[in-house]
C-alpha cells in the first residue's frame, strides 16, 4: 500500500503536470464562476468569457490526464521489468 502511495507521489513531482495543474485550476474556476455569474445576473458577457475558457480548459484538462496516464504506464512496465 505505501509503494502505490510513493508511486503516486514520484508521478504527481512531473514538471509538466505540475504546470498543467496550475493552469488549469485557475482556468477551471474562471470557467465555472463565469457559468454561474452569466446564470444569475442575466449578463451575456460572462457567458462569452464561459465559452471562451471552457475549451482551454478541458484541453489542458485531458492533457493533465493523458500525461498522468503515460508516466503511470511508464512507471508499471520499469516496475515489472526490474522483477
Amino acid at each position: 500500500m505505501s509503494d502505490i502511495k510513493s508511486e503516486r507521489k514520484k508521478i504527481g513531482s512531473d514538471k509538466w503536470l505540475r504546470i498543467l495543474m496550475k493552469a488549469g485550476i485557475p482556468l477551471a474556476v474562471i470557467s465555472l464562476g463565469s457559468l454561474w455569474l452569466g446564470h444569475l445576473l442575466a449578463n451575456p458577457a460572462f457567458g462569452k468569457v464561459f465559452l471562451l475558457t471552457l475549451p482551454v480548459t478541458l484541453l489542458i484538462g485531458f492533457t493533465y490526464n493523458i500525461r498522468y496516464v503515460m508516466l503511470a504506464v511508464r512507471r508499471q512496465r520499469n516496475s515489472s521489468a526490474d522483477e
